[in-house]
């Protein structure tokens, strides 16, 4: 295994996956809640691995895209972020921490709304198959690259959901929950922005 190629792999990995989404998002309100906040960073680590290892192997197809289906992924995915932000914003004022934020979902709720957050954003898709994929071809071990980004998922997603779960004692105000669905609000939309016109 070449260690360079795999710090190239946890480097980009993380530089992919660093951005704030939906997916994100949600592992931090799992945290915030403490509700089964290991099967939540479980699920999204290994949906990330399989989704990059699909990448890697289908690299070379990958390349071969047609660049109007590239954009075209991007615009959907920006959409996606956008609208997903604009709702965060919108329902900032009406958040109730005693009736939502701290209702504990079923172990089933939770693995089912993880895959569905996980697996119905196209943003995922274009970060770990189409980016990771494509740009793992510029490397001559692919298995290091991929090991490294996977790598840079498990590390992510785990101190993302347990860091949030250590700060859920300080979060128990609605004025609080305000700034921070709003904060998060504005985030996705200029990220989502950015997805659609910054290529």
């Amino acid at each position: 295994m070449s260690i360079y190629e795999f710090l190239q792999g946890f480097i980009i990995g993380s530089s992919l996956i660093i951005a704030i989404g939906p997916q994100n998002l949600f592992v931090i309100n799992q945290g915030l809640k403490k509700n089964y906040t290991s099967v939540v960073v479980i699920i999204c680590s290994l949906s990330d691995s399989l989704l990059i290892i699909c990448g890697i192997y289908l690299s070379n197809s990958i390349l071969n895209f047609n660049e109007s289906l590239i954009i075209f992924m991007k615009f959907i995915g920006g959409v996606w972020l956008i609208f997903y932000g604009i709702m965060k914003i919108k329902n900032a004022k009406n958040h109730i921490i005693e009736n939502k934020e701290f209702k504990k979902l079923g172990l089933k709720g939770v693995i089912i709304t993880t895959l569905a957050i996980t697996y119905a954003n196209p943003h995922v898709y274009l970060d770990t198959v189409v980016l990771l994929g494509s740009i793992s071809a510029n490397f001559y071990s692919k298995i290091s690259f991929g090991s490294g980004a996977i790598i840079a998922s498990f590390v992510f997603f785990f101190s993302l959901g347990y860091f949030s779960n250590f700060l859920s004692k300080f979060v128990n105000s609605k004025k609080v929950w305000f700034y921070i669905d709003n904060t998060m609000g504005v985030l996705m939309l200029f990220y989502g922005l950015f997805f659609i016109f910054i290529n």
